[in-house]
């Protein structure tokens, strides 16, 4: 089983993982962790390394940070070497959203790390909408289909 572990400032990747449990349960190898204010980058890199290890189960670790070039992300992308150097495959999504990680732990099993990570940006990507101006366009489009 892929391991998911979700990275942000502050309590989102809590907040994202207790919405996942509502949703489609308690998953396994699924965790996270906070960036909090104050805390040294090394110690957060630490903690995504020990996280990562802990998660990995031979088929890699899928981590959502929620920014691209913030704190989260440069932790993660400096536990690289260290990845590379234990064998562990791993990912680093940027942008975490709640129907991103639904989609992963609900797809893990039968993706590889490759495809998921790629999953679960379509799913991200897709889920981005402006809904009052999509239900607008609706309307003008059946009002005009009418004449």
């Amino acid at each position: 089983m892929i391991g998911i572990l979700l990275v942000s400032h502050g309590k989102m990747a809590e907040g994202i993982k207790d919405s996942v449990g509502m949703i489609v349960g308690q998953p396994a190898q699924f965790d996270t962790l906070a960036l909090i204010p104050g805390q040294n980058i090394d110690d957060l890199k630490n903690s995504i390394l020990d996280k990562s290890k802990q998660l990995n189960q031979g088929e890699g670790v899928l981590i959502f940070v929620d920014l691209y070039g913030a704190s989260p992300y440069n932790a993660s992308m400096k536990c690289l070497p260290d990845w590379q150097a234990l064998n562990i495959d791993a990912r680093v999504i940027t942008g975490m959203s709640l129907p991103m990680v639904i989609t992963a732990v609900c797809n893990r099993d039968s993706s590889t790390l490759y495809d998921l990570a790629q999953e679960a940006i379509e799913s991200g990507q897709e889920s981005i909408q402006d809904a009052i101006a999509a239900l607008t366009n609706t309307n003008q489009t059946t009002e005009s289909d009418d004449y």
